[in-house]
């Protein structure tokens, strides 16, 4: 009789836990419902959100961008760092986080992870995402980990993604002579660009540009290089795409670039920024070639209203009704993401 309880009990333990099998392959053994999920990265924090869980995040990040703030509430952060680069294992543990997902080995090396695994905290590694394809991959990860509505959610999300793609590489098709683009960012006093491995350099080519850094080496790569300005000069690219309004600004008044294309025809673009910046590797990225494709091509997306596309995918994806002046705020930042 005893026997027969002990093997009911693990029987009931086994079927409260299940398998998802992570970046590099290994199956790890998750709880059947998640209730509690720790998302290593912003990106994956909005991914979380907009797959309809935003309950669950117990400790995304310290800090939320302001319009993710307002439109996921119930995000809790407060006082809760374990989302961050810097964040202890101990502040993880301490959250009663049940699975920790994101580029984890970027974080923790392997003692620590084995400390979490002791704590019962399931680690999925997720630390390919970039490029357009596995940005849906890891949506649908999350939605995996997650559980739920979310599957279902994902998948519409990846149709949209899909659609998004199609419509603009259709549009650039039968192009004759592309555009130059040059993606160049200002931080700490430098500016700098992404190599031709960057999903940034993806959209690009997705929206029939050339990006010009693409003949830079992509090993000398880390996330983004250093650019002098000769080298921006001797570019000369039809169209300048920078991250903030700073960056922007600063191109403006360089003296060494006021004989480039773009800075003569007002051909430099902030990119939009609203949960999330666009041009990264987050799931915004899904409306970044409709953006791209408006920029560098305003003539063949004529008809693409950027404002509705906008507030459509925040009503379908995000249950939020953008009022006009936050639209406006989203497509013309004025401040840095």
């Amino acid at each position: 009789m005893f026997k027969k309880i002990l093997f009911l009990a693990l029987t009931a333990v086994i079927l409260q836990a299940r398998m998802v099998t992570d970046s590099e392959g290994k199956e790890v053994r998750i709880p059947d419902v998640v209730e509690r999920a720790t998302p290593m990265i912003g990106a994956f924090v909005q991914m979380s959100a907009m797959l309809g869980q935003q309950e669950k995040i117990i400790s995304g990040a310290s800090r939320l961008p302001p319009l993710m703030a307002k439109i996921f509430p119930k995000i809790r952060t407060s006082g809760n760092q374990s989302g961050m680069l810097g964040s202890s294992v101990e502040t993880l543990i301490a959250s009663k986080t049940q699975v920790v997902f994101g580029p984890v080995s970027m974080m923790f090396d392997e003692n620590q992870i084995k400390q979490l695994n002791a704590a019962k905290v399931a680690v999925v590694r997720l630390d390919k995402f970039g490029t357009i394809a596995e940005i849906k991959a890891c949506v649908s990860k999350i939605a995996e980990i997650l559980g739920g509505k979310s599957v279902q959610k994902a998948a519409e999300f990846n149709a949209y993604f899909d659609e998004n793609v199609k419509y603009v590489q259709e549009k650039t098709a039968n192009l004759k002579q592309k555009r130059s683009v040059l993606a160049l960012n200002f931080n700490s006093g430098n500016f700098s660009t992404i190599g031709a491995n960057d999903i940034g350099a993806e959209y690009i080519k997705v929206a029939g540009g050339i990006n010009l850094s693409s003949d830079m080496d992509p090993a000398s790569f880390k996330i983004s290089k250093t650019i002098n300005e000769e080298q921006v000069v001797l570019y000369d690219p039809d169209v300048i795409i920078t991250n903030s309004p700073e960056g922007k600004a600063q191109i403006m008044k360089n003296a060494s670039f006021q004989g480039i294309k773009a800075v003569k025809n007002a051909k430099v673009f902030v990119v939009p920024s609203g949960v999330y910046l666009w041009s990264v590797r987050s799931a915004e990225g899904a409306l970044q070639p409709l953006w791209l494709g408006k920029m560098i091509y305003p003539e063949l997306f004529a008809e693409l209203n950027l404002e509705q596309k906008t507030k459509e995918f925040y009503k379908k994806f995000y249950g939020y009704e953008l009022s006009d002046d936050e639209v406006k705020n989203i497509l013309n930042p004025k401040s840095n993401f």
